[in-house]
């Protein structure tokens, strides 16, 4: 394997690639450090702590986006395992077989950004004091199920939170546009706590 190589191949696809920030950049380098510790294996096994130290990323929700976005956009192959017990599963593709334009048009990235609408709101928000709920990003079910994962929560309870702001629309009360999934699932944890302190 010639490390120099794929980096070179990295860096020169990432030069046309605006939707990658230098948090995926830091998160890419991280895993790339891995594999070079596990010997260029087809697939290693990863573990969050580790790959956060590393890669200065601070936030469980952060790390989680930027390993579904380079997933999403083919620079890696992502296996979650949802078992804080057993690392998650990471394959790096070699950057010889990485196309550059392809996209996963169910992925969050791009419901965010290839939509018209979106691009319309996009435009708007820049004659626009309140740009947050514009950047907001909708979650992952595999975003989400890890988060409750960490907070040691059931994965049925993931599927449930999901489903039903999927249903809103990522709203607040229906009403609202949400700024942080992650703030809507601590809350919904702590009610539920609330209910099941309730009921003993």
């Amino acid at each position: 394997m010639n490390c120099m190589q794929h980096l070179n191949g990295f860096f020169s696809q990432i030069l046309n690639n605006d939707r990658l920030s230098p948090t995926h950049i830091s998160m890419y380098m991280s895993l790339f450090q891995l594999w070079t510790i596990n010997r260029f294996e087809n697939q290693f096994r990863i573990v969050r702590e580790e790959v956060m130290k590393v890669s200065k990323i601070k936030s469980v929700a952060t790390y989680h986006k930027c390993l579904t976005d380079l997933h999403n956009l083919g620079y890696i192959i992502y296996e979650p395992s949802f078992n804080p017990y057993k690392g998650s599963l990471v394959s790096i593709v070699k950057t010889s077989v990485i196309q550059p334009q392809r996209r996963n048009i169910h992925s969050a990235i791009d419901r965010s950004f290839n939509s018209l609408e979106d691009e319309n709101l996009m435009n708007l928000s820049k004659n626009s004091p309140n740009v947050n709920s514009i950047d907001f990003q909708p979650p992952q079910l595999s975003e989400v199920r890890m988060y409750f994962q960490e907070k040691e929560s059931q994965i049925e309870e993931a599927q449930k939170f999901y489903d039903y702001y999927e249903k809103i629309g990522w709203t607040v009360a229906g009403k609202f546009p949400m700024k942080s999934w992650t703030a809507a699932a601590r809350n919904w944890l702590k009610k539920l706590d609330r209910v099941e302190q309730g009921s003993r």
